[in-house]
């Protein structure tokens, strides 16, 4: 099998090109009454209104997204349409501004500051216990626990 490399490295670039994504479409820009007329009879799935930008953005079973500003005042016809023909209408949120910032909750931070103190502890301890020296009796003997051998 002399063409066993060329398998793997078709193989290998098959799984790259299918794991690259693809590239995100923008809405369309058209114009109100082309939009309109989509909206009437196209075959929508879903729209978003944008109140605050006067604009409504529209997506197509194909996955197609067109945008257009709407005119002062046509947004009742264009819900109304819309609801006709009962499709989902989404209503961009507005972005409201918090009274401040919040206070900071530093829960995690105080248990984890708690648990690396008893680590610092009982490692001293630990160094502490460890590097004492091994008492000897005030005869000369060994220490207790030593099985009374002397060296």
């Amino acid at each position: 099998m002399p063409d066993l490399p060329a398998r793997v490295l078709l193989t290998a670039l098959v799984c790259i090109a299918l794991a690259v994504p693809a590239p995100a479409r923008a809405a369309r820009q058209v114009s109100y009454p082309v939009l309109l007329q989509q909206v009437k009879t196209g075959p929508l799935i879903r729209a978003i209104i944008n109140r605050k930008r006067g604009d409504i953005e529209i997506k197509f079973r194909n996955l197609d997204e067109w945008e257009a500003f709407y005119p002062p005042g046509a947004q009742p016809q264009l819900q109304r349409l819309l609801h006709q023909r009962h499709i989902r209408v989404i209503f961009a949120s507005r972005h409201r501004a918090r009274p401040g910032p919040r206070p900071a909750h530093h829960h995690l931070r105080y248990i984890a500051a708690g648990i690396l103190g008893a680590l610092v502890l009982a490692g001293a301890v630990w160094a502490y216990v460890r590097r004492r020296p091994a008492r000897t009796s005030p005869r000369g003997t060994a220490a207790p626990g030593d099985g009374g051998a002397a060296s």
